[in-house]
């Protein structure tokens, strides 16, 4: 594995995270917060097995 791929492991739980609490906020509708996470998750699959 390398630096890249860790730094995706490192930073994709933080990406949701954020989601997670803008959504608790109120800034984000569910609809909205369930397709950022899915686009952060789909875009940190993609870079992680494309390195």
């Amino acid at each position: 594995m390398n630096e890249a791929q860790i730094g995706l492991l490192i930073v994709s739980p933080l990406l949701i995270g954020m989601v997670v609490l803008l959504y608790c906020q109120g800034v984000m509708t569910r609809s909205g917060a369930t397709l950022a996470a899915l686009a952060s998750v789909g875009t940190v699959a993609w870079l992680f097995f494309t390195q």
